[in-house]
């Protein structure tokens, strides 16, 4: 099983490719999709949906993981552009036929760290230690790499860390 994690953001989106052979997860891809700040929101958005689906293509995922957004009341424009994303995100997933999960930030770090208040180092060292690698640099990949290793563990009921 082929299993894309996804960290939405504007200017930033993490991906991160796992492969589940028999037991154990193992790193097949990570890095970001970055826009240009200052370009309209609708080019930043169309270049997030079209390197996705080169992203699809190139890995053919038998499941899509998406970090569940959440948004702060005091920055509604934050919100309002990661409904942007997570709309994009979406008719990719959809005109594709490929399974979605999306999965809480805490049952992240909970998954992988043992702890929902994991800071970003304690989830990129899970994450690390996991699958073996040194190769993730980014916490945004970290971030859609645990996403990816969360919907695994979800879809094997007790093998949460």
């Amino acid at each position: 099983m082929i299993i894309l994690g996804l960290d939405p953001g504007l200017a930033t989106t993490g991906f991160g490719v796992i492969r589940v052979d028999k037991k154990t997860p193992s790193l097949l891809k990570c890095g970001t999709i970055r826009t240009l700040p200052g370009t309209h929101p609708a080019s930043r958005l169309f270049q997030i949906y079209t390197d996705l689906l080169q992203l699809i293509r190139t890995t053919e995922p038998d499941m899509i993981a998406i970090e569940k957004a959440f948004s702060m009341a005091r920055y509604p424009k934050a919100g309002i552009i990661l409904g942007g994303v997570l709309g994009i995100i979406y008719l990719a997933v959809f005109q594709n036929g490929i399974s979605m999960s999306e999965i809480s930030p805490r049952e992240i770090k909970n998954s992988l760290a043992g702890y929902g208040g994991a800071d970003k180092n304690q989830v990129r060292s899970a994450v690390k230690s996991l699958l073996k690698t040194s190769e993730i640099r980014s916490f945004h990949s970290a971030d859609a790499l645990a996403v990816a290793l969360a919907a695994y563990y979800r879809r094997r009921p007790g093998t949460g860390r």
